[in-house]
C-alpha cells in the first residue's frame, strides 16, 4: 500500500493510503468523495420565484386587465396635462430649486397626484411606450383646444397668429405628439443615448402628424355620409366656410366683425361678395383675421388695389414693400417699378374718389359764401316785405289815425331805468317819448309805427345805443296795445240819447278792427325782427361791415361747429345745400392734398384724417348722405394702412439705401446686356419682375388669414406633427446617458 499527501478545498493536508498501482485520478477522485462525505453541503433557502410582469398579466382576469388599462389611460391623461404645464410653471420653480429650495416640477405633481389616486403604474416596456406616447397626445391636445377657444376673442395681429398656429389641425398635433412620445420611448428602452431619443422623438412627430391628419381625413370621409343617412349635420360643415350658406357666411363675418368693431352691412354688396369668395378658399374660419378682412373691403370698396403689408400691418412685410417700392423707382428698369407704379395708381384713385364728392367741380369759399348770404338776405326780404304789407293794410284802416293807452311808454322808461341804460338812449328817441306822454292823445298807431323805425335804426348802429334801443324796441313789441276811450261830449252828465247812443255804436267797431290790422302787421314786425337777430351767421351777413363779406360767410361755413352749420343749412334751399356740400368735398381735398393741384397731388393721411376729425360726422352728416360720410371715413382709413408706418418697420425714408440698390440694378442689367448669346439680360429682367413685383405683396387677399396654411399638405402637418410633438413634447422625456445606463443595468438584473 502507498502513502499519498492531498490538500483539501478547506486548506487541510490529509494523507490517504491506496493500492500502488492506483493513478493519480483515482486517489483525487477517493478523496474528494470521502471528503464530501465528512462536510456535507448546508440546505438551501428555498426563495419562492417572482412572476414577470408579463406572467402576472397573464394571471389576471380579463375585467382587471381592462380596469387596469382604464386607470393607466387616466394617469397618462393626468401626467400629460402636467407635463404641458411645466412649459409655464418650471419658469418658476427652476429658480427655486437653484437657490435650494425644494420644489416639484408640475408633472412630478402629477404624478405623486396619480400614485395618490391609486392609478396603476405601467410595468412592461410596452405599457411604458405607450404610457409615453398617450401622455405627449393628450399633452399635444391641450393647447391646440385652448388655443382655439382663446382665437375668437384675440383682437390683436400678433396674438391671433401665435393662437391659430397653437389651434391649427390638432388632429396633425396629437398625432405628432403620441408619435413623438412612442419613438423616443421606444428608443429609450432600446438602449439609445439621449441623441438617438432626441432623433426619434422628431422622426415619430413627423410620423404622427401626418398619420393624425390622415385619420382625420378618413373619419371625416367616412362619418359625415353616415352622419348624413342617419339626418346628422357634420361639424365640419358649421366650420368650413366652403360648405356654408351664403347666409351663414354672411352672419358669422358679421359676428367676427363686430368683435373688433367693424361693420359688415356698411361693405358695400359687391365687396361683401368678392370677400366670400376669398373667405371660401380656406377650410376653416378659425384663424381669419377680423381687423384685415375690414382692411381688405375698405381697400376693394375705394378700388384701391391692397398690398399684404397694408392689410395685415406686419411691420417686416410692410418695410419690405416700401423699400422695394423705392428701390424699384430708382431704377431704370420697368420691370423693377411695379410696386412703385402700385403707389402711384392708388394715390390717383383717391384723388378721384374726393373728386367724385365734388359734385363733379371745386368750390371755393367765395362761392359758397356768396350762396349764404343770398340765401339770408332773400328771407329777410321776404320777411320784410309781408311786413311792409301788413301795415299797409294798418295804415288804410280808419282808426289808423286813432289815439291809443299810452302806458306803454311808461313801461320802456321802466325798463331802461331797471337795466340802466336810460343815459345809452338816443336823445331823438327820449325826446319823442316824452312829447307823446305829453300829449297822450298823439299816441297813434302811426306814431307806434315811427317810434318802431327810430329804435330799428338805433340798433344797427351797434354800441350800447343799440342795447337800450333793443331793450326798447322788446316792451314795445311784447305790449298789448288798446284804444283810448271814445269821447263824446256830455257836459251835464245826462243820459245819453238816441243820437248818441247811434255815434257810440257807429264807432265802436273802428278801433277794434285798427288794432286787429295793426296786431298784425306788428306780428310781421316781429318776425322779421327775430330772423335778423335770430344768429351770429345772419347778423354777419345782414350787417353792414366787413364781416358781411361773402369770402367770411364761406370760411364761417367750413370752420363753424355743427350747429353753427345746422343753422346755415336753415337758410339754404335745396340748391343751397348741394352747393354747401361741395365746398366742403373741396375744402377736404385742398387739405388732403395740401393745397396742390390734383394732378401733381400726394394724398396726405395725416392731413386728411385730421380735417375729418375737425369737421366731425355730426357736421359731416348735415350735408352729405351716410353712404358718402362712409366714403370719406374709408378714404382716411385706406390712406392711413397705405402711409401710416406700422411699430417695428424699417423703412428706408431717406431713399438713400433704394436709390444705391436701384442704381446698382441698373449696373447689372448694364453689365448683363453685353454678355452675347447666354441672354443673362434677360433673366436678370425675370428676376426683377419676379422680385419688384413681389407675388407675396400682391397677394393681400391671404392677409385675412393669420398664418395661411394647407392643412391637407403632407409637408405643413408633418412639420406641424414635428413641432407639436417632436420638439416641444419630447424634450422633457428624453432620459441622459446615465439614466439610460441604469435601465439597462435593471433590465440585465
Amino acid at each position: 500500500m502507498a502513502t499519498f499527501r492531498i490538500t483539501a478545498p478547506d486548506g487541510g493536508v490529509y494523507e490517504i493510503s491506496a493500492p500502488d498501482d492506483a493513478t493519480q485520478e483515482q486517489v483525487l477522485s477517493y478523496a474528494q468523495a470521502n471528503y464530501a462525505k465528512a462536510n456535507p453541503k448546508p440546505a438551501q433557502q428555498q426563495v419562492p420565484q417572482q412572476k414577470s410582469p408579463q406572467q402576472a398579466g397573464r394571471d389576471r382576469s380579463a375585467f382587471e386587465n381592462l380596469s387596469r388599462q382604464v386607470g393607466l389611460t387616466g394617469r397618462y391623461a393626468l401626467e400629460g396635462a402636467g407635463q404641458v404645464a411645466d412649459v409655464a410653471t418650471e419658469a418658476l420653480a427652476a429658480p427655486m430649486r437653484a437657490l435650494g429650495i425644494p420644489t416639484k416640477s408640475t408633472s412630478q405633481l402629477a404624478t405623486s397626484a396619480a400614485d395618490w389616486v391609486g392609478l396603476p403604474r405601467p410595468e412592461t416596456s410596452q405599457e411604458r411606450i405607450v404610457g409615453d406616447a398617450t401622455r405627449f397626445g393628450f399633452g399635444a391636445a391641450v393647447p391646440a383646444g385652448v388655443a382655439s377657444k382663446l382665437l375668437p376673442a384675440a383682437t390683436s395681429a400678433g396674438g391671433r397668429a401665435g393662437l391659430s398656429g397653437l389651434a391649427a389641425n390638432p388632429a396633425a398635433q396629437i398625432g405628432g405628439g403620441a408619435g413623438s412620445g412612442g419613438l423616443s420611448s421606444a428608443a429609450k428602452e432600446a438602449g439609445f443615448n439621449e441623441y438617438g431619443q432626441l432623433a426619434g422623438g422628431i422622426l415619430g412627430g413627423v410620423a404622427g402628424g401626418m398619420a393624425g391628419n390622415s385619420a382625420m381625413k378618413l373619419a371625416s370621409a367616412v362619418g359625415e355620409p353616415l352622419g348624413r343617412a342617419v339626418g346628422v349635420k357634420p361639424l365640419v360643415e358649421a366650420q368650413n366656410p366652403k360648405r356654408m350658406s351664403d347666409a351663414s357666411l354672411a352672419t358669422t363675418l358679421r359676428n367676427r366683425l363686430s368683435i373688433t368693431g367693424g361693420d359688415w352691412d356698411a361693405i358695400p354688396g359687391r365687396v361683401q361678395n368678392s370677400i366670400m369668395a376669398d373667405v371660401r378658399r380656406a377650410n376653416s374660419l378659425d384663424n381669419l383675421d377680423a381687423q384685415a378682412l375690414q382692411r381688405l373691403a375698405d381697400f376693394r370698396a375705394l378700388e384701391v388695389t391692397p398690398t399684404r403689408g397694408a392689410i395685415t400691418r406686419d411691420p417686416i412685410q410692410f418695410s419690405r414693400e416700401k423699400n422695394l417700392a423705392k428701390a424699384g423707382a430708382n431704377s431704370r428698369s420697368g420691370s423693377a417699378q411695379g410696386l412703385a407704379q402700385v403707389e402711384h395708381d392708388n394715390n390717383q384713385q383717391l384723388i378721384r374718389q374726393l373728386q367724385g364728392l365734388e359734385g363733379g367741380r371745386e368750390v371755393d369759399a367765395l362761392e359758397a359764401g356768396r350762396r349764404i348770404a343770398g340765401g339770408i338776405t332773400g328771407q329777410r326780404d321776404a320777411l320784410r316785405n309781408a311786413e311792409q304789407s301788413a301795415w299797409d293794410v294798418a295804415k288804410a284802416s280808419e282808426g289808423y289815425r286813432m289815439p291809443m293807452q299810452a302806458q306803454v311808454l311808461g313801461e320802456v322808461n321802466q325798463a331802461l331805468g331797471d337795466a340802466g341804460m336810460m343815459p345809452f338812449m338816443d336823445n331823438r328817441i327820449s325826446s319823442y317819448m316824452q312829447a307823446l306822454q305829453e300829449n297822450p292823445g298823439q299816441w297813434t298807431p302811426q306814431a307806434y309805427r315811427n317810434l318802431q323805425s327810430m329804435l330799428s335804426k338805433a340798433q344797427a348802429a351797434g354800441g350800447n345805443e343799440a342795447a337800450a334801443a333793443g331793450i326798447a324796441r322788446r316792451v314795445l313789441d311784447g305790449a298789448e296795445l288798446k284804444p283810448a276811450a271814445t269821447q263824446i261830449p256830455n257836459p251835464g252828465g245826462l243820459p245819453a240819447t238816441g243820437a248818441q247812443a247811434g255815434v257810440f255804436s257807429a264807432t265802436d267797431g273802428v278801433p277794434r278792427d285798427a288794432m286787429d290790422a295793426i296786431d298784425r302787421a306788428r306780428s310781421a314786425t316781429r318776425a322779421a325782427y327775430a330772423f335778423e337777430d335770430s344768429s351770429p351767421l345772419v347778423r354777419k351777413a345782414l350787417s353792414d361791415g366787413s364781416m358781411s363779406d361773402p369770402a367770411r360767410l364761406g370760411n364761417h361755413l367750413l370752420n363753424s361747429t355743427a350747429d353753427e352749420a345746422a343753422e346755415i343749412a336753415r337758410h339754404l334751399g335745396p340748391d343751397g345745400m348741394q352747393l354747401a356740400r361741395n365746398a366742403l368735398a373741396t375744402h377736404i381735398k385742398q387739405k388732403a392734398l395740401s393745397g396742390a393741384a390734383d394732378e401733381v397731388g400726394n394724398v396726405s393721411q395725416r392731413a386728411l384724417n385730421s380735417t375729418l376729425r375737425k369737421i366731425g360726422d355730426e357736421k359731416l352728416g348735415i350735408f352729405f348722405g351716410q353712404d358718402e360720410v362712409n366714403q370719406l371715413r374709408r378714404l382716411g382709413r385706406v390712406a392711413s394702412y397705405m402711409q401710416a408706418q406700422p411699430a417695428g418697420s424699417a423703412v428706408n425714408n431717406s431713399n438713400s439705401g433704394a436709390l444705391m440698390v436701384g442704381k446698382g440694378l441698373d449696373l447689372l442689367t448694364g453689365i448683363s446686356s453685353k454678355i452675347p448669346f447666354l441672354n443673362v439680360d434677360q433673366q436678370v429682367d425675370t428676376l426683377a419682375t419676379t422680385f419688384w413685383h413681389n407675388p407675396q405683396a400682391m397677394r393681400a387677399s391671404a392677409g385675412i388669414f393669420t398664418s395661411p396654411t394647407v392643412e391637407s399638405g403632407v409637408l405643413s402637418n408633418a412639420g406641424r406633427g414635428a413641432v407639436a410633438g417632436g420638439l416641444l413634447a419630447s424634450t422633457p422625456l428624453l432620459a441622459t446617458a446615465e439614466d439610460s445606463k441604469k435601465r439597462k443595468q435593471d433590465q440585465g438584473k
